[in-house]
């Protein structure tokens, strides 16, 4: 396995709508080291997922884990996740505002709303038909890694940039923000 080379904001691979896999290719070492080599980078850069573009990977192939990570220590837990060709196939009509970071643009952190519950379906790495239906911080995070496949990143679904923070300053003043929701 190995660390891949993650795509930072400005690399086209990031604005390319990423190919499905086709399902008899799924079983070849190429998309399984593939999937390997992502997992070992997500959790490398403590990310809560990575998608096949963010590794200069053009493919419709996500992963996501969130298990003690530091960078989302107030977030339950996530199972290691593999997704293959994933579609949101409905969301909830409640919204949430919530604070997200990307490994693609590093140490930049913004309030996103995004859908609270979700059901999406795929293939997993066997090439399974899987069904997914997810809410909270799992919601949030597949619907961020399944943006990356449609060419999009966090800061295009921000309505109010005034939010964007670098990594240290969120930390510092995300409460802020927070206690004006509240309001």
């Amino acid at each position: 396995m190995s660390i891949l080379k993650v795509a930072q904001l400005g690399n086209p691979v990031l604005r390319i709508k990423a190919e499905p896999v086709p399902r008899d290719l799924i079983h070849t070492e190429e998309i399984q080291t593939l999937i390997d080599d992502m997992v070992e980078t997500m959790r490398e850069y403590n990310g809560a997922g990575l998608a096949a573009p963010q590794v200069h990977k053009s493919v419709q192939i996500i992963v996501l884990e969130v298990e003690k990570n530091p960078r989302y220590k107030d977030e339950s837990d996530v199972p290691l996740t593999i997704i293959i060709n994933p579609k949101i196939v409905s969301f909830s009509e409640e919204m949430e505002e919530g604070w997200e970071g990307c490994l693609s643009l590093n140490d930049l952190w913004g309030l996103v709303n995004r859908a609270v519950k979700i059901t999406v379906t795929g293939f997993d790495r066997n090439a399974d038909p899987i069904k997914i239906e997810a809410e909270g911080f799992f919601a949030r995070a597949l619907q961020h890694e399944i943006d990356h496949l449609h060419a999009k990143v966090f800061i295009d679904r921000m309505a109010d940039l005034t939010s964007l923070s670098f990594g240290k300053e969120y930390q510092r003043y995300s409460h802020v923000y927070d206690e004006e929701e509240e309001e």
